[in-house]
């Protein structure tokens, strides 16, 4: 078939993910991760999160990783977790490389910071990276088909997300994004027809603007024991901001922990997702490009919708240790309203340990497997699925 050029899609932004060493939360459609405990005395410590987070400290480690988007290899990242205006919340400075056994490599960075007493919250993001991922086509028929191409995917991303305390926990602000990739497809083999990608998505440009919301009332950002999270982001592609897709995306979660005894977590989440008509191949929803389905191939299960739910029981071991134990399930549909009623049921279950190198930076090193539907995957990064 030779070398033709497509858009990418959000197997890239995972591996911009993957690339950070520190990643933030209130909970979008990708990047994932916060992390757990190394309790004991670190327990009391979140109570008061302004003391933990005067605690400057450096984080450079290098971290074997694991998916089945990506295969097996190597992020080398710098955490730099810092105050300079004593906010409730540490400011976060990460920058990251990684490469893996499919031939993938990604360079990201990124910055998060807390003003005014943390009253305003500001999350910039840049990456590059070279990927190559499996594409199977579109909705459930290509999903049990079981037969894909490999795209490579080579390009940037840059994102810029700003929110303001309005009232009392509630955050409301605007996010930007814009992707810019080439893509060649590896295999010289037709796709199936349901699974040609439209020629207007070749070499095309993404960008998005829309509100952003988040209602937050954890003891913190980086270990949290107790609390919730509700957040939602509307995006709006459209070409008088420079897109070649009009359409817009929802995504909305709903984060939930608990502190049942000093060193036992348990932690649910629940999460939406819906892409108007118009949306790229690239830009549906789909499992395995965040955490919020582990054990699925990245993109492998791709439509208009998709909804999850999981549970995880977060348990501290001893010294810098811990282990977890987490369930889900989740499913796609060709639209939100069939979501519930014709999706196909999608469970994963799972184990990890937890390691924190750096007890003041308050961040694991994540080491989880999970059961899909198709088998196993390992699943090695920074920072909690969510």
């Amino acid at each position: 078939m030779g070398s033709r050029r497509v858009r990418f899609g959000r197997g890239l932004g995972a591996a911009f993910a993957a690339a950070v060493v520190a990643q933030s939360t209130p909970a979008r459609a990708d990047p994932p991760s916060q992390p757990i405990e190394d309790i004991s005395d670190q327990v009391d410590a979140t109570r008061d999160k302004t003391a933990d987070a005067e605690k400057n400290s450096l984080l450079i480690v290098p971290i074997p990783q694991s998916s089945p988007t990506l295969g097996t290899g190597l992020t080398l990242g710098a955490g730099y977790f810092w105050n300079p205006n004593h906010s409730k919340e540490p400011w976060i400075s990460a920058i990251g490389v990684m490469a893996t056994s499919n031939g993938s490599r990604a360079l990201g960075a990124l910055q998060k910071m807390y003003l005014a007493n943390d009253t305003i919250r500001i999350t910039a993001f840049a990456g590059l990276a070279d990927v190559n991922l499996k594409y199977y086509g579109q909705g459930p028929i290509a999903a049990e088909r079981d037969l894909y191409i490999v795209l490579n995917e080579n390009g940037w991303a840059g994102m810029l997300e700003a929110q303001k305390e309005v009232s009392d926990h509630l955050f409301v602000g605007a996010k930007a994004l814009y992707l810019d990739v080439t893509t060649s497809i590896h295999r010289d083999e037709p796709l199936f027809p349901d699974a040609e990608i439209p020629r207007p998505e070749f070499d095309a440009q993404l960008s998005q603007m829309g509100p952003v919301v988040s209602y937050d009332l954890r003891d913190n950002s980086l270990n949290t024991q107790n609390g919730v999270l509700l957040s939602a982001s509307l995006m709006f592609s459209d070409g008088a901001i420079g897109s070649d897709f009009d359409y817009d995306k929802l995504v909305a979660a709903a984060n939930i922990y608990e502190q049942l005894r000093p060193g036992t977590v348990i932690a649910g989440r629940a999460s939406l997702c819906r892409v108007s008509g118009g949306a790229p191949f690239f830009d549906m929803c789909m499992f395995g490009a965040s955490s919020d389905l582990r054990g699925y191939d990245s993109g492998k299960f791709r439509d208009d919708a998709s909804w999850a739910a999981q549970v995880e029981v977060r348990q501290h071991l001893f010294g810098k240790f811990g282990a977890v134990a987490f369930a889900g399930i989740g499913g796609t549909a060709d639209s939100l309203s069939d979501v519930f009623d014709d999706s196909e049921f999608l469970p994963s279950v799972g184990l990890g340990v937890r390691f924190m190198p750096v007890k003041a930076a308050n961040t694991n090193v994540r080491v989880d497997y999970a059961w899909g539907k198709d088998g196993g995957a390992l699943y090695i990064s920074v920072g909690e699925a969510f």
